[in-house]
């Protein structure tokens, strides 16, 4: 009798282990990490050595003791127990409004929808359920809506990601608007993912730090960012993470991705600033990885680094990913935004902004 449980118990193990690595293997969530060519092309830039991508400044992946415990609680403090309902944009009518200015809309976490010069951007479009490759509860959207129909949308201009993890670069999401997009503009290595998930190479653009492209007079440079990547158990680092400029005529917009504090702030605005518009990370942070995340209070320090007029606070209001409650990001960032005297916005998901704008409305107290 023993025996049988025991076998039984053996076979239950090895059919999860059988599993678990199939789905590894062959799950598309994964996407397709740089090839052996490919990563022998890289080891002609400075950021790349060993096989993998380099910070510019130390960078250690924990910098303290975290709970396992306290990171997956679910107090009501950190999970946002009542949805958060988006404001809904019609995507005919943001097409139609006047090429003169910038107009933008944060669609919750990193994800942004933006007309510059008449062209339609977004940025890390991560609009799936879970910031995860597999459902996970912890991991869930705070809301079962998005601001904006992936099915309404006709044509994008250009997408531009910052890196490669689930809560940037969602697979669902690039299923949805590959057909639509013209333009992908992303660092090294991550055009692989997108190819596996059937983006036609031709409409891929990979940069490396400092380096840029011209599309129809709006310039998008690639820049440092303190962070790291990889989606999978084996490709740590195996692609570059950025920030972006997008420069125009209409104005300067800086959008950090996921950061670390660091002295790439300065060099960005001493050489590219100064900018309209910072959007910054500073949520999800927590101080056993300091280094790949912006406290709010760094975030505000970045955005006077970069000598922006506006700052606006992103990386939350849409996933619980730390242990910090929903709502500190922006509490904490206005706080210290009022003390150093910077024009800090707040827009609610959804939210049409024009560039150089003020928003008014604390609409997360109503929460």
């Amino acid at each position: 009798m023993m025996r049988k449980i025991f076998m039984t118990i053996l076979y239950s193990i090895l059919a999860l282990l059988f599993s678990g690595g199939f789905f590894l293997v062959f799950s598309p969530q994964f996407g397709d990490p740089p090839n052996q060519k490919k990563s022998l092309f890289y080891e002609k830039y400075d950021n790349y050595l060993d096989g993998e991508f380099k910070n510019e400044e130390r960078f250690d992946m924990m910098t303290g003791d975290m709970s396992m415990r306290e990171f997956i609680s679910g107090d009501s403090g950190r999970m946002k127990p009542d949805p958060i309902l988006p404001l809904k944009i019609d995507f005919a009518n943001f097409k139609s409004l006047s090429n003169d200015e910038i107009q933008f809309s944060w669609l919750g976490h990193s994800a942004f929808l933006l007309k510059v010069n008449g062209k339609i951007i977004m940025l890390d479009p991560m609009l799936g359920k879970y910031a995860a490759p597999v459902p996970m509860p912890m991991l869930k959207r705070y809301s079962p809506e998005i601001a904006i129909s992936l099915d309404n949308i006709d044509s994008i201009d250009m997408v531009l990601f910052s890196h490669d993890h689930y809560d940037h670069l969602d697979y669902k999401t690039i299923k949805k608007i590959k057909d639509k997009v013209k333009m992908f503009y992303v660092p090294l290595g991550l055009g692989g993912h997108l190819n596996s998930w059937g983006v036609d190479e031709s409409s891929i653009i990979e940069l490396n730090w400092n380096q840029s492209v011209l599309n129809d007079k709006i310039e998008l440079v690639c820049l440092p960012a303190r962070h790291f990547s990889g989606r999978g158990l084996s490709d740590r680092n195996s692609t570059l993470w950025s920030s972006w400029a997008i420069i125009s005529d209409l104005g300067k917009i800086y959008f950090s991705g996921d950061t670390g504090y660091g002295n790439h702030f300065k060099r960005i605005g001493d050489e590219y600033g100064p900018f309209d518009l910072a959007l910054l990370d500073c949520g999800q942070y927590n101080d056993a990885w300091k280094y790949s995340h912006m406290i709010p209070e760094e975030g505000v320090q970045a955005s006077l680094d970069l000598k922006a007029s506006q700052f606006m606070p992103i990386h939350w209001g849409a996933f619980t990913l730390s242990t910090h409650d929903w709502a500190d990001p922006v509490k904490r960032a206005f706080k210290f935004s009022e003390k150093k005297q910077l024009n800090m916005i707040y827009p609610e998901i959804g939210e049409i902004v024009i560039l150089g704008n003020k928003t008014e409305k604390k609409w997360w107290k109503k929460y």
